[in-house]
């Protein structure tokens, strides 16, 4: 494989290797994520009155420095559009980029520490806490989030019709409850709207007891619920534990497969 010849193939090449991260390239990812972790914790710290007043210019100071780092990634990014599969040089492709997920949340980020805390923008500042979904970035590096991305889109079908599920059992919930209890006056089931924070409480197994049924009809048909609430939160982690123990079991065999000498087949010493 030749080597990139171009500025903008290196530039491509050092923001998104093919062929594994060198030193270099995980010196940058490394600055990346230690600047999104200072980001978000000095955003945390930045809330506290005391802190805005007496750190205020060095909190400042600091969203311009991170704005800096992040704004020559966003741009060499954008930059490398046309190298990227299923891109080209046209103005749409740029565009088709931009827009896309995490370089759009990259965006968002540079415009929340770019804006004064003292405009009526400042509520913005607020979406740099979304780049920590830039992390997921790493992921090409991570074989371990790599297996779980694998899993995921393995499992989506079943994922979907879980939730589905869910959302049936939840309607369900709350309208039994709201059947039984309203009429004997029981706070929290007014109305079906009203009942349904108390369902989704129920079926995922949380019980913060704000809510709950005075009726012995009601208290029946709630444990019923509690029943199927515990198979609601084992049935998709049932699936997931599946897929990866299949994936596991696939990868086992490549790396056996691969293990194994080309022509007779036997395993190499």
């Amino acid at each position: 494989m030749s080597a990139p010849t171009t500025f903008r193939a290196k530039l491509y090449s050092f923001l998104d290797p093919s062929d594994g991260a060198g030193p270099a390239e995980r010196l940058f990812n490394a600055l990346l994520v230690t600047l999104i972790l200072l980001t978000i914790a000095v955003t945390i710290a930045g809330t506290v009155p005391e802190v805005q007043r007496e750190y205020g210019r060095a909190i400042r100071l600091f969203d311009y420095v991170c704005a800096f780092v992040f704004g020559l990634e966003y741009l060499g990014r954008l930059y490398v559009t046309p190298l990227r599969p299923g891109f080209d040089g046209t103005p749409r492709s740029y565009l088709r980029y931009a827009t896309s997920p995490l370089p759009l949340i990259d965006l968002l980020v540079l415009v929340s520490l770019l804006v004064p805390a003292t405009t009526a923008m400042a509520s913005l500042r607020g979406l740099r806490l979304l780049k920590l979904l830039s992390l997921l970035k790493l992921g090409r590096y991570s074989d371990s989030l790599q297996l779980i991305g694998r899993v995921i889109r393995q499992r989506t079908g079943e994922l979907i019709s879980t939730v589905l599920i869910v959302l049936v059992l939840v309607f369900i919930a709350a309208s039994l409850l709201y059947q039984v209890e309203s009429s004997a006056g029981t706070k929290g089931f007014e109305s079906i709207p009203q009942a349904l924070w108390w369902a989704v409480v129920t079926l995922t197994t949380t019980g913060y007891g704000d809510v709950y049924p005075a009726t012995p009809l009601g208290k029946a048909a709630a444990g019923l619920i509690m029943l199927f609430g515990v198979g609601m939160v084992a049935l998709p982690a049932g699936m997931i534990a599946s897929g990866f123990a299949e994936e596991l079991s696939r990868l086992r065999q490549q790396e056996t497969a691969a293990a194994c000498c080309p022509h007779c087949g036997k395993a190499l010493e």
